[in-house]
């Protein structure tokens, strides 16, 4: 007999068919209850906050230098010789132009002694100029001219009695040599005849006539060379009768005037020398070393001293990137190892215009305020220099400022519960808000507070902890004071 299965077929249809009812009216139900269910809120952030304030807020560089004089000056002198005294010791205060050392100086004195002789001639010479010629001098040379002139007149046109004179001279000697002649004639005969006073006459006699021609010669027909010789003397007399009527030019007068300056200026260098002799100090300031004692021999290349100034400087090397920072009037303070608990203040003076070739680093030059003068050339100094100053800046702490987008950002707090009466700061009656981002500039910082120069308001609270759980309008608790 064949067994049909139309049975079992039904009901597993019929049994298919509840369950389908059965997991629509669950899903129905399960929705149905999500619907009537309250929806949760996010839960708040925990954030430490902070209140946004005014106050000072100051840039200082710090740098660290030896103290040194601002003026320094090893004293050489321009004189040589021994030392005679030295009248101040390492320590002293001085005054510019006291006295260091005395250099013997009497060969110097000397020199300056002659000098001032050798100026007094030049002015006698001068005052002589200026005098002229003597009258006597002057009628001398009058006279010699005129009988010069008188000479060379007669030479070439002598008169009538020029001419009877010289004939009758003529004449005589003429005469005079045969008287002597005859003399002489009478005892030619004897031995050593030419030994004899007749010979001697006879010979003076001739020698009369012979000048006695040569007279009457040159008078009735002098030679070219005899009047070429009286126009010489005659040039001579007229020159010196010039020369005694004007004895000097302007010229002359000009050579001595230099003359006299080049004595004045040989006295001047001469009284240096004696001066030189004197080294003082070129300054107000103070003895630092001596070199020299009584009885050294020194000179031009030999240090006798060391003053320095009792106004000191620290010198500093200042990097590139802060030399922009830095001008003359800034103030400044100085620290020293001597006076722990002091601190000096003090201004920079100069700002160097170039870098050292080798460091790359600028010189500036602080000097101290040191009215009691305890510094001294050497210490070490540590010195902080204010070159930026701001007494009413918007502070936060530095916790407070992160970087979003790499812009400076903070979390501004919008509370919700009550603000302490006066407000000072955020209190432990605020418990909750939201977080604001905000951007913000900043400017100058320290170890604990940075300023804000825009983007917020004094009196602002701000997160200071817990921003890494925040997002824009983030619901805060806020915890801590």
């Amino acid at each position: 007999m064949k067994k049909s299965n139309v049975a079992p077929l039904a009901l597993m249809a019929s049994l298919a068919l509840l369950f389908a009812l059965a997991f629509v009216a669950t899903g129905c139900s399960s929705r149905s209850a999500l619907a009537e269910a309250p929806v949760e809120a996010p839960a708040a952030a925990a954030v430490e906050v902070a209140e946004v304030q005014t106050g000072a807020m100051s840039e200082i560089l710090e740098y660290t230098g030896s103290l040194q004089p601002q003026r320094s000056v090893t004293i050489v002198p321009r004189a040589g010789g021994p030392v005679l005294s030295v009248p101040v010791k390492v320590g002293d205060e001085i005054k510019a132009g006291d006295t260091i050392i005395v250099i013997d100086s009497t060969p110097y004195k000397l020199q300056l002694q002659q000098a001032q002789v050798n100026l007094d001639l030049s002015r006698l010479r001068m005052a002589k100029m200026k005098q002229g010629t003597r009258p006597e001098q002057l009628a001398a040379a009058r006279a010699a001219a005129a009988i010069a002139h008188a000479a060379l007149k007669d030479a070439k046109n002598p008169n009538e009695d020029t001419r009877t004179v010289a004939a009758a001279n003529l004449a005589q000697a003429e005469a005079g040599v045969r008287l002597a002649q005859y003399q002489y004639d009478k005892i030619s005969w004897a031995d050593q005849a030419g030994m004899t006073k007749e010979a001697l006459q006879l010979q003076q006699a001739t020698t009369a006539y012979e000048q006695a021609k040569a007279a009457y010669d040159m008078q009735m027909n002098p030679s070219d060379s005899k009047l070429a010789a009286i126009e010489g003397q005659v040039v001579q007399a007229d020159l010196n009768l010039a020369l005694a009527e004007h004895p000097v030019e302007q010229v002359d007068f000009d050579m001595a005037g230099l003359t006299i300056k080049q004595a004045e200026t040989a006295v001047a260098q001469a009284q240096l020398q004696v001066d030189y002799a004197t080294v003082t100090a070129p300054f107000d300031g103070v003895v630092a070393e001596l070199y020299v004692h009584p009885g050294n021999m020194v000179g031009p290349t030999v240090p006798v001293a060391l003053v320095i100034s009792p106004e000191m400087e620290v010198a500093l090397n200042v990097e590139e990137r802060h030399i922009a920072e830095i001008a003359p009037g800034q103030n400044a303070a100085l620290k020293t190892n001597a006076y722990p608990d002091r601190s000096f203040p003090a201004l920079v003076t100069s700002v160097s215009p170039a870098a050292d070739a080798r460091t790359h680093t600028f010189i500036v030059k602080v000097t101290p305020a040191d009215g009691d003068g305890l510094l001294r050339s050497g210490m070490y100094a540590n010195t902080s220099i204010l070159t930026q100053d701001h007494p009413q800046a918007v502070l936060v702490p530095r916790a407070a400022v992160t970087e979003v987008g790499g812009q400076s950002t903070v979390y501004v707090v919008t509370p919700l519960g009550p603000r302490p009466q006066g407000g000072g700061g955020v209190a432990s009656g605020v418990k909750g808000g939201r977080a604001e981002p905000r951007t913000v500039t900043t400017g100058l910082s320290d170890a604990e507070r940075i300023e804000i120069t825009s983007g917020l308001a004094a009196g602002e609270t701000v997160v200071v902890a817990g921003q890494a759980n925040l997002g824009g309008g983030a619901p805060v608790t806020v915890v801590g004071e």
